[in-house]
């Protein structure tokens, strides 16, 4: 009668994370033992990223993901 349904927290957690998701650039610069570099920062701010900075952006990405308890 249809197929496996995810556990009602793994779904809360998923919306909650993709409304998040709308904002870490804004959020990571504030979090707590965050230190950032000029570059990044920029980055952060909308400024384009060039083919080898992708590394970089995607580390900050995966840092945000883990600090907000989502890996």
């Amino acid at each position: 009668m249809g197929g496996i349904q995810p556990p009602i927290f793994f779904m809360e957690k998923s919306e909650k994370m993709m409304k998040e998701i709308e904002n870490w650039e804004k959020e990571y610069p504030t979090m707590e033992g965050v230190t950032l570099n000029k570059r990044e920062k920029e980055l952060l701010d909308g400024d384009e990223i060039k083919s080898h900075e992708g590394m970089v952006f995607g580390r900050m990405y995966a840092d945000w993901k883990r600090r907000k308890g989502y890996e």
